[in-house]
């Protein structure tokens, strides 16, 4: 079994990001592939405080000294073979609520007990802008500094999307928009496509750890 996690750094319920990020996980379900989306639209994330916590005190369960909603998080990450991150784009970069859930992940680099834990499972990531070129590359860069951090492995689509799936919420990305219809994204036919593209990239690249995985314990 190969566990999908989605994380939506979205502040919206709902949300255009949410739609593409949910239309790149369906591209991967069948049969042997677990599936599952984790919203931080609702949830209280506190920032990263640097305390060291951590690093000195972490225990198994016991990931970090701030009680939020994180807490829900930590064990869904590790459990995860791949990790789909998906973000609306803030000043060309990454939402502040996605990067606050992020930073809180350090303690899966320098924890005591679980230091380390994320090292080569598979990171894929995902932008949606309002107008094109105004940032998704470098918001999906921003996604790919944590997974290098981390560790992880990245997979991208190849010439089609270098960097992952990238969509646009209004019209063309033009900033037209019908106010009555909120999932603009889905008119973004190429952009789901990139969503769905990174999604079994990274199935691919998650059946490789596996495979590699199960042989050196043969």
């Amino acid at each position: 079994m190969i566990h999908f996690l989605g994380i939506c750094g979205s502040p919206i319920k709902g949300s255009n990001t949410e739609l593409i990020l949910r239309e790149g996980l369906r591209a991967v379900e069948q049969d042997g592939i677990r599936t599952e989306v984790f919203t931080l639209h609702d949830k209280k994330i506190e920032d990263c405080i640097h305390c060291n916590w951590c690093m000195a005190k972490q225990s198994e369960g016991s990931y970090c000294s701030v009680e939020d909603d994180i807490q829900d998080l930590f064990p869904k990450v590790l459990e995860a073979d791949a990790l789909m991150v998906a973000t609306p784009v803030y000043l060309g970069r990454l939402s502040g609520r996605l990067a606050s859930a992020l930073d809180r992940l350090r303690c899966f680099i320098h924890g005591k007990h679980y230091g380390g834990k994320l090292k080569h499972k598979v990171g894929g990531a995902i932008a949606v802008g309002w107008f094109r070129n105004t940032g998704i590359e470098t918001t999906l860069s921003s996604i790919h500094w944590a997974f290098m951090t981390f560790q992880m492995l990245i997979a991208t689509t190849g010439t089609m999307a270098t960097f992952g799936g990238g969509g646009v919420s209004s019209l063309l990305g033009t900033g037209e928009f019908d106010p009555k219809d909120r999932k603009q994204v889905l008119k973004d036919e190429y952009g789901l496509k990139t969503a769905r593209e990174t999604a079994k990239s990274m199935l691919e690249l998650a059946r490789i750890i596996k495979a590699g995985k199960e042989a050196s314990l043969s």
